[in-house]
């Protein structure tokens, strides 16, 4: 008895593991590369952004009335990046002085980044201002982001069609050159790029 019990122990778990190592799942499909929409195109149509996005033709993964840049190219103050499925506008940036606990080291200002992130994907999306977003200069330095009640913080988790609006600070020196504000996920390609003077 105590063999047939091993033998039919041994069957299941041989098929278990047969079923769990196979798949019958075709290759997922390939995400569309990061684009950048020129807010002036997209600000001569009005309500285009308010549209929900039509279905992808010739030009996949391109608006179909904004400009298309390489990814690799920064965008300006304004404009709006897709990255795959995370629709990102960088809506502003201010110099700010701080709140009355926290104020920047003498020589340096707090750059305050006004952002929009649309998810136009079917999963919620997860956004960290300190972990998704990174703010450096032309000698590819990394500046932080300081808490300050300054702000309204650009962290949550958006739901599929929801949206997210909120601020960054970065404290940088006052006469820095070459800013650019970049965003990426580690498990997809690219980074969205935005210069930021």
């Amino acid at each position: 008895m105590n063999k047939k019990i091993m033998l039919v122990s041994a069957v299941l778990f041989s098929m278990l593991l047969t079923a769990a190592c196979s798949s019958n799942q075709a290759d997922p499909p390939a995400e569309t590369p990061p684009a950048v929409v020129d807010s002036e195109e997209t600000d001569q149509t009005g309500a285009a952004e308010e549209e929900p996005p039509a279905e992808p033709s010739q030009g996949e993964g391109q608006p179909a009335d904004g400009e298309t840049k390489p990814i690799d190219e920064p965008a300006a103050v304004g404009d709006t990046v897709d990255y795959h499925g995370a629709v990102i506008t960088l809506n502003g940036v201010r110099d700010s002085e701080g709140d009355e606990y926290l104020k920047p080291q003498p020589g340096h200002t707090f750059k305050v980044v006004d952002i929009t992130v649309k998810n136009n994907g079917l999963e919620p999306l997860v956004i960290s201002s300190a972990l998704s977003f990174s703010m450096t200069d032309s000698s590819d330095l990394n500046y932080t982001v300081p808490i300050t009640d300054d702000v309204k913080m650009l962290d949550g988790t958006i739901p599929p069609g929801g949206e997210l609006t909120g601020e960054i600070p970065y404290e940088v020196k006052q006469d820095v050159q070459g800013l650019q504000l970049s965003y990426g996920d580690p498990m997809k390609e690219g980074r969205a790029i935005w210069a930021v003077e």
